[in-house]
């Protein structure tokens, strides 16, 4: 699980490579390199090709252009973060501001999030928690929702990583972590989390 408080892997979009930087650059300079951009849709302002509006982690606005006019950015609602592989700037001449423009060929590597920048973050801390722990020599599970250690522990089925405890209690817990622990809110950020970083 990456680190999205890693400025390396996820810069803020002034700390993003050029398109410019990219081109002159020695193929195996970035070959094996991995960052991504995480922005956070703020307004869809497509007139002829897909435009968003996103601010980066730090507060900046800036555009981003889909070459690929058939793009279609109905999944990219307003406070989603959307997630952008071997992201690149594209500087514009003296007076503009730079934008992100993603070629035609790599619109379909770009993931959208249903959560905000602040509870994606918050999300990442958790899911490093849970990650240590699972690797963690004498570590040990609890349940999500009542802290329990005893027993065999089930993995929430839509997202695979919150568990609860055993059969006794496990419908109250799941039903508590759902409604009243705000895992209602979490279950597919985090299932979309672990589809894009899998490991």
């Amino acid at each position: 699980m990456p680190d999205f408080t890693d400025p390396a892997q996820f810069p803020a979009f002034y700390e993003l490579p050029s398109d410019a930087e990219i081109a002159n650059a020695p193929a195996e300079g970035l070959a094996g390199a991995a960052w991504w951009m995480l922005a956070q849709v703020k307004v869809n302002m497509t007139l002829t090709k897909p435009t968003l509006i996103v601010t980066d982690r730090r507060g900046l606005d800036f555009a981003v252009t889909f070459e690929d006019s058939s793009m279609d950015l109905k999944g990219y609602r307003k406070g989603y973060t959307m997630v952008v592989p071997r992201a690149q700037r594209t500087d514009r001449e003296e007076g503009k501001k730079a934008v992100m423009r993603i070629e035609a060929k790599d619109c379909k590597s770009v993931q959208v999030i249903p959560a905000k920048m602040a509870q994606l973050l918050e999300l990442g801390q958790v899911l490093d928690m849970m990650s240590a722990d699972d690797g963690a020599e004498g570590k040990v599970q609890k349940c999500a929702a009542c802290g329990k250690t005893e027993g065999s522990l089930a993995r929430c089925t839509g997202c695979g990583t919150v568990r609860y405890c055993s059969k006794t209690c496990e419908q109250e817990c799941q039903l508590k972590g759902w409604s009243e622990l705000g895992h209602k809110s979490n279950c597919k950020s985090l299932k979309a989390i672990k589809t894009i970083w899998p490991s």
